[in-house]
């Protein structure tokens, strides 16, 4: 038996060239260093079209069909990319998805026909729930695979053979930055959507605390927007699209990283922040609208949605002493002891291992 892991990743170099999803690409290469795939295979998102530039990456294998260099017909391409990664499966194997979508729907349909000795399991990271027939489908899909690992435990999850693991780090032995001076500076990063950032009511927040500093990176919606406030207000810094040594380097001179997802959207109870797990390790203090159980046993500030309660409980963490403050950093230890990719293999190996 081989063990094979179907994801969407591109060399770093690449990453934001085809404005492919760092927190995706970092997550899946976090959990190939722990060496427990025999093969990894990419299928690119349908929004990647034309000739890709060429590349070497002995621990990835790109199916990439040519009828994405040709407009429309890229939107067919992954069907013939399935067929592709069909034939390269053998029976007996393991199959691991990064989560159930458009991408290798049809490839899970044609080994569950074609193959049926084929383990298939998926990583289901995001989901958001939806009365669109296909969305169904492929909630239906993971809900029918021999094993998964989720990331939070949404009542919608209904595969028995399961865990539940918010993250992964690498097992690399790096050591990060720690948290000496607990400077009053707050970063916002990744999708700005006000459904995963609430970035208009941290706008308006900010803006009201001129003592404290915001910094935001990623691909605002409204950039316009943005750049009214910073042009009014010193205190807010949009860094925009920045390559990830770069981004590494805001967050390690940042003490505290927000995740202000709105508990309102479905989709936030069905999934967990990349974000937070990787600010953990790096030793940075953790400000979260909602409540994770995930979390237990690591200390971490939660605040409230409504600006005049975010304002009252921002404002309360940044009078709060140096000696109380760091008690909430430099957890990197914990982290990489419970979320570790070697968890995660033991994992994997339990539950391909299971018998219904």
């Amino acid at each position: 038996m081989s063990r094979v892991f179907i994801t969407h990743i591109l060399p770093q170099h690449l990453v934001a060239k085809y404005k492919l999803s760092f927190a995706a690409c970092n997550f899946s290469r976090n959990l190939m260093t722990g060496g427990g795939f025999d093969k990894v295979y990419s299928i690119m998102p349908l929004f990647v079209s034309g000739k890709m530039e060429a590349f070497e990456d002995p621990d990835n294998e790109l199916v990439y069909s040519r009828l994405r260099h040709y407009g429309p017909l890229r939107k067919i391409a992954p069907l013939f990319e399935n067929f592709t990664l069909f034939s390269k499966i053998s029976k007996n194997d393991s199959v691991w998805y990064y989560n159930c979508t458009i991408l290798n729907a049809f490839l899970i349909v044609l080994l569950h026909l074609f193959k049926p000795s084929v383990k298939q399991n998926v990583i289901l990271l995001d989901y958001t729930p939806c009365d669109k027939m296909i969305d169904r489908f492929f909630l239906w899909l993971s809900n029918h695979m021999h094993g998964m690992i989720k990331l939070a435990d949404s009542p919608l999850f209904t595969v028995k053979n399961s865990v539940c693991l918010p993250g992964v780090v690498p097992d690399d032995g790096k050591e990060y930055p720690k948290v000496q001076n607990v400077k009053k500076e707050f970063l916002i990063s990744g999708a700005l959507g006000d459904n995963i950032s609430m970035l208009s009511m941290l706008l308006d927040a900010f803006s009201q605390m001129p003592e404290l500093t915001l910094h935001i990176t990623g691909k605002a919606p409204d950039v316009k927007k943005v750049k009214e406030y910073i042009s009014k207000y010193k205190n807010i810094i949009y860094h925009g699209m920045v390559e990830y040594d770069e981004y590494l380097r805001i967050l390690h001179a940042t003490p505290f990283l927000l995740s202000t997802r709105d508990p309102r959207y479905p989709e936030n109870q069905c999934n967990f922040p990349s974000k937070v797990i990787e600010a953990l390790l790096h030793n940075r203090i953790i400000v979260s609208t909602i409540h994770y159980p995930q979390l237990e046993g690591i200390k971490y500030f939660e605040v409230g949605t409504d600006i005049e309660e975010f304002i009252k409980d921002i404002q309360a963490i940044s009078r709060a002493a140096d000696d109380d403050l760091i008690q909430y950093a430099n957890q990197s230890s914990i982290v990489k002891e419970r979320f570790n990719v070697r968890v995660w293999n033991e994992w994997m190996k339990k539950i391909e291992e299971y018998e219904n």
